[in-house]
């Protein structure tokens, strides 16, 4: 059967004016008008087209095959590009375990320049590729997330850096439990001569008096300067209050500070990996304490190093969390180990950390979001935790210290989920058996090396003993080989796309301890910015709709269909 493609190329070969093959833009846009008499098509749309499709950069023309191959190569459509940022979006090489933090507030910097009085900056063009707007210190750090997007650009070289960035802040959103924002592609790359200078994005202490002198509320002098500052800046994008404080609330819920960066260290919120109001309602509801590098706190030690800005830097910090209230935790009992056995487990809490070891103070290596399912190959009781062994790695609380449940058990051990590939964590290696029967006698045949990978296709469990059918070649092919037992622990770990391709490590936020910028704690102390913060404390929903409306308006300011 003739593929479409093949039949619109030929009729554009029969009617070629050019009589070389190839197609410019006065010509297509012609040609696109006749066929669609709407006004959709422009100028500016038929040129983006050629751009994509590879076209010259001197004549303007692309070659009909490579128009048409274009246009109908499902590599080069943005659910591709959306299907490649989804595969490399979480990695343990990166803070929290994900670069969408990263992403998003990439997506935010790029579009966060426009100027609504003469159009100028915005997403449309990527001018941060350039050295003049990149040079931003409110954009240090960003450099991380446009080499990340290389390797993605790299694959699809169709698509514009200015329509990649938004794309994957978006993708990002919406992998982590935030708004889902349709996207309208577009936007081309601009030249240097189009880079804004820096000043347009916030500055976190713009206006403050010097010192650190507060008034009796604990707020810095001059912070009605900073409140002005933020309104104006927002304002010239055409933001009124209500869609200012959405913009931060669901922004700064992502992410942490870098002191390499910024100057300002630490996290706005306990998990800077998923979507939710906690910005709002922690600002709202905790106490916080102006710090700089050597404030002494009021145990008389220093700044926590997770949230000690750098010298010259003046940042608030959670006091609540520091220094909790007595009586916030009540003495419990050990719970009962034997009421959550082994075996399929949902999250039912909105997130759960998981950690190196069974005691509850070693170091987080990743997280866990709710409704996400786990195989908890062994459970014991840690103080008044009972903890689950992931068949992944690490582990997590079924019940908390506190008495919460935070895991529901939905079925018993089972080998089908367990299929997959595996990489050997003991530092011993893994031992392998050529039959079961040689697993009940203990009878191995041969060893694994740690962090050799391999792929199991069939899975056995019997009395707490977790062996895979080895299904590739190399050494134990075709034997079964020691994934878990009580005497050996966690010999092999599930290998789960965008968790653990690569083994798992602490992750950067280990203490739980949280920071607001001073241009974070004006929403608190402005009357108008804070009555719309308080209803977003006090409703997710509405702070997820309101954030993604005027993200996505944010992001396309001074595009050709805004």
């Amino acid at each position: 059967m003739t593929h479409p493609m093949d039949m619109v190329l030929e009729t554009l070969r029969k009617h070629d004016p050019s009589g070389d093959g190839t197609i410019g833009s006065d010509e297509l846009l012609r040609l696109l008008n006749v066929l669609d008499n709407s006004g959709y098509w422009d100028k500016e749309k038929v040129d983006t087209i050629l751009q994509t499709s590879g076209a010259d950069v001197t004549t303007g023309r692309v070659k009909l095959e490579a128009l048409i191959h274009s246009l109908y190569d499902e590599t080069n459509s943005y659910g591709a590009v959306r299907a490649e940022l989804l595969r490399v979006m979480d990695s343990p090489e990166w803070d929290d375990g994900s670069y969408a933090p990263i992403l998003i507030r990439l997506g935010w910097h790029s579009s966060g320049t426009y100027n609504k009085d003469d159009g100028s900056g915005g997403s449309n063009g990527a001018t941060m590729r350039h050295d003049l707007e990149a040079s931003d210190p409110e954009n240090g750090g960003l450099h991380h997330a446009r080499a990340f997007l290389e390797g993605v650009k790299a694959k699809f070289p169709w698509i514009s850096y200015a329509d990649l960035w938004i794309l994957a802040a978006y993708v990002a959103l919406e992998h982590t439990g935030g708004p889902v924002i349709p996207f309208t592609g577009g936007r081309r790359d601009a030249e240097a001569s189009q880079a804004v200078a820096p000043g347009r994005l916030p500055g976190a202490e713009h206006g403050l008096a010097d010192g650190m002198e507060v008034d009796a509320d604990g707020r810095l002098k001059g912070w009605e300067n900073l409140a002005q500052h933020i309104r104006g800046v927002f304002g010239r994008m055409g933001f009124d209050d209500q869609e200012t404080v959405a913009l931060i609330t669901g922004g700064h819920v992502y992410g942490r500070c870098h002191t390499e960066s910024s100057g300002y260290a630490g996290a706005w919120v306990e998990n800077p990996t998923r979507f939710s109001n906690e910005y709002a309602v922690d600002m709202v509801g905790d106490k916080w304490i102006a710090v700089t590098h050597d404030t002494k706190m009021p145990d008389g030690g220093p700044v926590p190093d997770e949230v000690r800005p750098a010298p010259g830097k003046r940042q608030y910090i959670d006091l609540s969390k520091y220094m909790p209230e007595e009586g916030e935790q009540e003495a419990r009992e050990a719970p009962d180990c034997a009421a959550h056995p082994p075996g399929r487990y949902r999250c039912v809490s909105q997130w759960v950390n998981v950690r190196e070891h069974p005691d509850v103070q070693s170091p987080i290596i990743g997280r866990v979001s709710q409704e996400q399912m786990l195989t908890l190959v062994a459970v014991k009781v840690f103080g008044t935790a009972v903890r689950g062994l992931a068949e992944r790695g690490g582990w997590v609380s079924i019940v908390g210290s506190a008495g919460k449940q935070l895991f529901q058990r939905e079925g018993d051990l089972d080998g089908q989920p367990l299929r997959g590939r595996y990489r050997v964590a003991a530092a011993g290696g893994a031992l392998y058996f050529e039959s079961k029967a040689d697993v009940s006698a203990n009878a191995s045949t041969g060893r694994m090396s740690t962090n050799d990978e391999f792929c199991v296709g069939e899975v056995d469990v019997a009395d707490g003993v977790i062996v895979g059918k080895r299904a590739d070649p190399g050494p134990g092919q075709d034997s079964w080989v020691l994934l878990y037992s009580p005497e050996h622990g966690l010999a092999c770990e599930l290998v789960v796309q965008g968790y653990n391709e690569k083994p798992r490590k602490p992750i950067v936020g280990q203490t739980g301890h949280q920071m607001m910028l001073v241009s974070d704690m004006v929403l608190l102390w402005d009357p108008e910015f804070k009555k719309h913060l308080e209803v977003y404390a006090e409703d997710e929903e509405k702070l997820k709709a309101d954030f993604g409306k005027a993200y996505r308006r944010l992001t396309e300011l001074g595009c050709p269909w805004s």
